[in-house]
């Protein structure tokens, strides 16, 4: 293999000489600055700006590109004005475009939180606090659907911030036109403001052209504020507290069937949470009997690998907000993961009786606390959580931060079990230093304290230095006996972890004109005890060649060496693997279509071994959406493994999703999610109907059904539950 490495590094030095990369440019010493209006007329959203206001209002244009051709002139102009009352911040966009063929319109569906990738989009993104580092996004489509965004240091991102705001839209032959109005109470800004930081961005999808204004360097997401412009003009109203109620009423019905007995549970339930602002930059979240009846299912996988997968948090009271709660570098080392309140570690819910979380955020600092309080059932102790974090910004672009998470289990005597009572507690300190937009370090250091295990430490360390041209980049770990009672250490509890990478970005003027890049790269992860004395597992990659297309698709391919070194017998997908030194090749090729395409594919084959047998392993995934408010999408995964283990097992497994959507509009969907999952036997059913009555209320309908299939007729479960659930919120 050390030769693929040679030629590769020789192969990338004689094509750097003639790679002429645009230059990854400082911010500007004085930003642009963008001018908004007062208006007093009464504005309508719906998309056509017909009122005056919008046409004495300031036009803010030039838009550049940022990627594929940094700095150039977008395909397509897009002309921006801001208008403001007492109440809203009103901004619009008229896209231009030829859009007489509609075919041109790229929007994959009309879900809320798209992916802006795959969809022809306009958004705004605003610094209230002209920190440069803290922002939100909202975001729209042709078809009028909306993603927002919470935004830390540029490249941190709570995806699932659901806030209170109004959008419309409109096509023309000529243009499409976003109108949108964000509430003041949502937005946080000192009192007396007269400014925001601002940016704007556009993805002209079909030509897959992302745009900004200002200019951002390619290398950075479009959320790096540094580079903000400065919006002027606006008379925000007095920040003020406000209060924003959301109760819920749940009628459940949960049904369960085994071999010997079928039981019924029907119980309403009422709760709900309440949000005081009690100052511009302080929230307080109150939630009562607290339940997340329509939370995404988890997605089921293959766990190939010799540490646990990963599950991300789906539940809404836990997402908002979720970035200031972050002390981790990289979510392999957690300590604090918001899944281990009220679920248990099959992702069952248990029941939580309520809790509050406090956030306040400043240009200087950002603080937190978290307490819930989970019921005790026939399987589990009543346990309580806290969790406190304070980040300091240093600079202009660095920070230091520190948390204090606990967890008390009390005392279970149930079912002729009985546990003794057990605290856990981590501390943590951590932060990020940014000397320059091109070289970042972050590093965490935590320690926890249990009962049972006793005490424990774990370390995160992250160089990277990016640019136009490549990414060099080193991640290291240190775990002794880490144990975080509301966090997560997914590979165990003694190891020390090593992973250099390197990655280029490469634009020839040589390459064809329907290839946008070529992007080799070399990475590897070697885990070694904490003493060093050993390997446990490493693996060395090699990606000689990765070409991305001017649409969006691209195929790769990749060697990955591996070594494996177990010390004891470990069970790995069902099957019993003895202890010893393992070390095997594996060859993988992947390869995507453009996912903005009404219909898409991408498929990956990797062929090699896996300790002392053989694999090979399939994946398919197929997109069709003749319109955005049809879509289908089908994943399908198959694994074979051959002579694994001391019994030189064969062994099948195949994992299966199928999810269709269809909406009357972005407020009101139809979901249907099935999955099968050989390995475990199990057929999983979520179909979900939604209707947003009004802005963030909703009325659901949910059908979930999970089926475990075991060879004996006592394993075989049946576990169905349908849900009608209605929230109301309000704003005072």
């Amino acid at each position: 293999m050390s030769k693929f490495y040679i030629l590769l590094l020789l192969f990338i030095s004689g094509r750097l000489l003639a790679q002429t990369a645009p230059q990854t440019f400082l911010p500007p010493e004085k930003p642009f600055i963008f001018e908004a209006a007062e208006t007093a007329e009464k504005m309508q959203i719906d998309g056509k700006l017909n009122e005056s206001a919008w046409a004495n209002a300031q036009i803010i244009k030039g838009f550049k590109q940022q990627n594929p051709t940094q700095g150039a002139d977008a395909s397509g102009d897009t002309e921006v004005r801001v208008l403001f009352d007492s109440k809203f911040l009103y901004i619009s966009a008229i896209c231009k475009d030829d859009l007489k063929n509609r075919n041109n319109v790229r929007v994959q569906n009309v879900r809320r939180d798209f992916e802006w990738d795959f969809n022809d989009n306009f958004g705004v993104v605003i610094d209230g606090f002209k920190d440069k580092r803290n922002a939100v996004s909202f975001q729209t489509t042709p078809k009028g659907n909306l993603r927002d965004l919470q935004i830390i240091d540029g490249e941190t991102f709570n995806r699932d911030w659901d806030a209170l705001w109004y959008c419309r839209t409109s096509i023309t032959d000529t243009a499409w036109i976003a109108e949108m109005a964000i509430p003041w109470k949502i937005l946080r800004y000192p009192e007396g403001a007269t400014d925001l930081g601002i940016v704007f961005l556009r993805n002209i999808r079909r030509n897959n052209e992302y745009t900004v204004n200002p200019s951002i360097p390619r290398v950075f997401t479009p959320y790096r504020m540094a580079y903000e412009a400065i919006l002027t003009g606006i008379k925000p109203p007095k920040p003020s507290a406000n209060i924003l109620v959301n109760p819920y009423l749940l009628l459940e019905n949960n049904r369960r069937k085994t071999a010997s007995e079928t039981t019924n549970d029907f119980k309403p339930k009422l709760g709900g949470e309440v949000k005081w602002a009690i100052t511009p930059n302080t929230v307080l979240d109150i939630t009562a009997n607290t339940d997340f009846a329509q939370a995404d299912v988890d997605r089921q996988v293959v766990n190939l690998q010799r540490f646990s997968v990963l599950f991300p948090e789906r539940r809404q009271f836990f997402l908002e907000n979720a970035n200031i709660f972050r002390a981790n570098v990289t979510n392999f080392i957690l300590p604090f993961f918001s899944r281990r309140i009220g679920l248990d570690d099959s992702g069952n819910p248990i029941p939580l009786d309520g809790g509050f979380r406090l956030t306040s955020q400043t240009s200087k600092r950002s603080v937190g606390a978290i307490a819930m309080r989970q019921r005790a059932t026939d399987n589990s102790p009543v346990s309580h959580f806290g969790v406190f974090r304070y980040s300091k910004n240093l600079g202009s672009q660095s920070r230091l931060g520190g948390m204090l998470t606990y967890r008390n289990d009390a005392k279970f005597e149930r079912n002729g079990q009985s546990i003794a009572e057990n605290n856990n507690y981590t501390a943590t300190v951590d932060g990020i230093y940014r000397p320059s937009q091109k070289f970042n370090v972050q590093a965490m250091l935590s320690g926890s304290k249990d009962s049972r295990t006793g005490d424990g430490f774990a370390s995160q360390v992250w160089t990277s230095y990016n640019s136009n041209l490549m990414y060099v980049g080193w991640l290291g770990y240190y775990v002794k006996n880490y144990n975080p009672g509301i966090g997560l250490e997914r590979f165990g509890r003694d190891y020390f972890y090593n992973s250099p990478a390197i990655d280029f970005d490469l634009r020839p003027k040589w390459l064809p004109k329907k290839i946008r890049r070529f992007l080799p790269a070399i990475y590897a992860g070697i885990f070694h005890t904490a003493d060093l004395r050993d390997i446990i597992s490493a693996e060395a990659a090699l990606k000689p060649f990765h070409i991305e297309f001017q649409n969006g698709a691209s195929i790769q391919y990749d060697m990955i060496q591996n070594w494996q070194k177990l010390d004891f017998t470990e069970r790995l997908v069902g099957v019993e693997v003895a202890e010893g030194y393992y070390q095997y090749l594996n060859h993988r090729i992947q390869a995507s279509t453009d996912f903005s395409a009404k219909l898409a594919g991408r498929a990956s084959y990797v062929n090699g071994g896996y300790f002392n047998g053989k694999l090979q392993t399939w994946t398919l995934a197929g997109r069709f959406a003749p319109i955005p408010n049809i879509e289908f999408t089908v994943d399908y995964e198959f694994n074979q493994i051959r002579g694994l283990g001391a019994e030189q097992r064969d062994l099948d497994t195949h994992l299966l999703g199928i999810n269709t959507r269809l909406a009357l509009n972005p407020r009101v969907q139809l979901i249907g999610f099935y999955q099968w999952n050989s390995s475990l036997k199990r057929d999983i059913w979520n179909v979900r109907l939604s209707w947003e009555y009004r802005p963030l209320s909703f009325l659901y309908v949910v059908f979930n059904s999970n089926r475990t299939n075991g060879l004996n007729p006592q394993d075989r479960i049946t576990q169905q539950q349908g849900i009608a659930k209605l929230t109301y919120l309000r704003l005072f």
